[in-house]
């Protein structure tokens, strides 16, 4: 077959494979989504579970900052305390 007749052959195939994606494009826009699809309203649940997990992680990491500074502050008033016992068992001896 020379390429005059290979692309006569080509195009309805071509036009037919077209075709049919916008017909099963058209013919199941109207029709509710599949079944094994999450429905909308589970998908807004998670949304809102997933934005909450979120704000209590910002929480959390607000929280375990304050943390870590009351734990420095602990920190250094222990090594004052240590430093005057250890002078105070020195001055003893």
């Amino acid at each position: 077959m020379n390429s005059n007749g290979t692309l006569w052959a080509v195009i309805p195939l071509a036009a037919t494979a077209i075709g049919s994606l916008f017909f099963l494009l058209y013919a199941h826009a109207g029709e509710p989504t599949h079944p094994m699809s999450a429905h909308e309203d589970d998908v807004t649940m998670l949304q809102v579970r997933v934005q909450g997990i979120a704000t209590d992680t910002e929480n959390n990491k607000l929280v375990l900052e304050e943390v870590k500074s009351d734990l420095k502050e602990l920190q250094i008033e222990q090594r004052a305390s240590t430093e005057t016992i250890l002078r105070a068992i020195q001055e003893i001896r």
